[in-house]
């Protein structure tokens, strides 16, 4: 995601608080962005991420950053 999304990011932290800030802003969706895992995990809440296989574990956060 970060890496197509249409800013350069410093950081996974940076990526992650400006996406959450463009979701509440303009769609009232409010992920949170204090851990990958609570990004990641509210990205499939609100349907945005869609993991094929979910225990791949720690590697299906390769991809996403």
């Amino acid at each position: 995601m970060r890496k197509c999304d249409f800013q350069l990011w410093e950081n996974n932290e940076e990526f992650m608080e400006a996406y959450s800030y463009r979701k509440s802003t303009f769609e009232k969706i409010y992920i949170s962005y204090d851990s990958v895992d609570n990004f990641v995990n509210d990205l499939q809440k609100y349907e945005i991420l869609k993991l094929k296989n979910e225990k791949l574990g720690i590697l299906k956060y390769l991809n996403l950053f």
